[in-house]
């Protein structure tokens, strides 16, 4: 994953709430292929790469030991998937959908009450699959973005219920 970054790199996991199609999906590589050389922090290049996972997440990476991407380079960032969101009508910033994998290896990408709905039904459980889109570098991209629910944030939904 991001071959092209040091494992210390900072990335960003934009989940949709829907699967791409492949028409779009090559749209979104088009586009990200256009920003990522050109994004810059405070006119300094920065050394950036990206990802579409599973036709439903788009990562973006950056080695910020070679330059920092600054507040500023974060906000172009996510204009830049924004922008993207409309023309595809996509939406990336949805934080109330939960991605998972059920119980037959299905990946799925569902509202938050509904996900919380199948845990009231033990379809998912302490030891079903999730993404935690919280992650911060690639190394924790390829070790802590798919995990059990018991181990993420996702654990607190069991409590309340």
């Amino acid at each position: 994953m991001l071959d092209n970054l040091a494992p210390h790199s900072r990335v960003w996991v934009y989940q949709s709430t829907r699967f791409f199609t492949p028409d779009e999906e090559a749209q979104i590589r088009a586009a990200m292929k256009t920003f990522i050389p050109s994004w810059a922090s405070h006119g300094n290049v920065l050394y950036g790469d990206f990802l579409i996972v599973d036709s439903l997440f788009l990562i973006v990476g950056v080695d910020e030991q070679k330059s920092l991407a600054s507040g500023c380079s974060i906000d172009t960032l996510n204009r830049e998937i924004k922008r993207l969101g409309t023309a595809l009508n996509i939406e990336f910033f949805d934080r109330l959908r939960v991605a998972f994998i059920d119980k037959g290896g299905k990946l799925n990408v569902l509202p938050m009450h509904e996900f919380k709905a199948l845990m009231k039904k033990d379809e998912v459980t302490g030891s079903t699959t999730v993404f935690n889109n919280l992650i911060e570098t690639k190394t924790d991209l390829e070790t802590k973005w798919k995990t059990s629910v018991k181990n993420s944030w996702h654990k607190n939904l069991l409590e309340i219920l």
